[in-house]
């Protein structure tokens, strides 16, 4: 495939969703009303997301040999998958109930295993594209060869490390022109890497310019929050062509498909503010 302008490199998971009339107490089992397994993870919901703006992605991620078919990708991805020997493909359970509450257990399987030699020999995507898009659901270690990899080829690189896995570090962060965080996701990092031990609630009764300067400590390149309602960006040296440094969008997206479609807007002309309004736009908040 040619026209390759955003290349999305992190995890792919089965996913396993149960729906139950209610979330299951501790010790008690609770009859699911339904059952469905599809191809996921953070890597591949994002990668669709971007194809469905009708940009060209790239994706390289790892599955084990248990024989799966990681189908349902859009044509306009160009999938590259690292087959590891001996090892399952990522699982992902979600169980959720009518309000909308929910709970995930992850198995990283394959995708701790996703190897640097295997990314960096995807060189013509690096090549092609424009952004990378990087998840922290695969190896870490990778991640953070992927980021200086497309910093070597002046792409912009977008970092997606929610839910903070253990080994995730400064280096990353120090890595990345665009770091996208949750309302808990920053509260999470500000605690680790900044020993400022907050609750996402305290986060949310700050003001903008105390939320700013813990960002400016956590990333020297732009770190977009979503917040309950609302997007604070907080940029560095680079505004993207937006005229301030920071600023809250009353407007908000949440999850892998704006995500995706936030890293696809960014490949195209217009300033940073214009692409997270259409992000926002498309994949309205929860």
């Amino acid at each position: 495939m040619t026209g390759i302008r955003l290349l999305v490199v992190g995890g792919y998971s089965e996913e396993e969703r149960w729906r139950v009339p209610r979330l299951p107490r501790a010790g008690e089992p609770v009859h699911a009303e339904s059952f469905e397994r599809r191809p996921g993870g953070k890597a591949f919901h994002q990668a669709v997301a971007a194809a469905h703006t009708g940009t060209g992605t790239g994706l390289i991620a790892a599955i084990g040999d248990d024989i799966i078919d990681p189908s349902g990708l859009p044509p306009l991805v160009d999938a590259r998958w690292q087959v590891v020997s001996g090892t399952r493909t990522g699982r992902t359970g979600l169980f959720e109930e009518p309000r909308g509450q929910s709970l995930a257990v992850l198995s990283s399987g394959a995708n701790e295993h996703l190897d640097a030699a295997f990314v960096a020999a995807q060189g013509d995507l690096f090549d092609e594209a424009s952004v990378l898009l990087a998840s922290a659901e695969a190896n870490i270690d990778t991640i953070a060869a992927a980021l200086e990899f497309a910093g070597a080829k002046r792409l912009l690189r977008i970092l997606d490390p929610g839910p903070l896995p253990p080994r995730l570090s400064v280096r990353e962060f120090a890595s990345t022109d665009v770091l996208l965080l949750g309302l808990h996701e920053f509260a999470h990092a500000c605690g680790r890497f900044l020993n400022i031990d907050v609750t996402a609630q305290a986060v949310t009764g700050m003001g903008d310019a105390t939320i700013n300067a813990l960002a400016r400590r956590l990333c020297a390149g732009t770190v977009v929050i979503s917040l309950e309602k609302s997007c604070l960006v907080s940029h560095g040296a680079d505004r993207h062509d937006d005229p301030t440094d920071l600023y809250r969008l009353p407007a908000c997206g949440h999850g892998d498909a704006f995500k995706g479609t936030l890293a696809a807007r960014l490949t195209t002309p217009g300033s940073f503010k214009e692409a997270l309004t259409a992000a926002c736009e498309r994949t309205p908040p929860l």
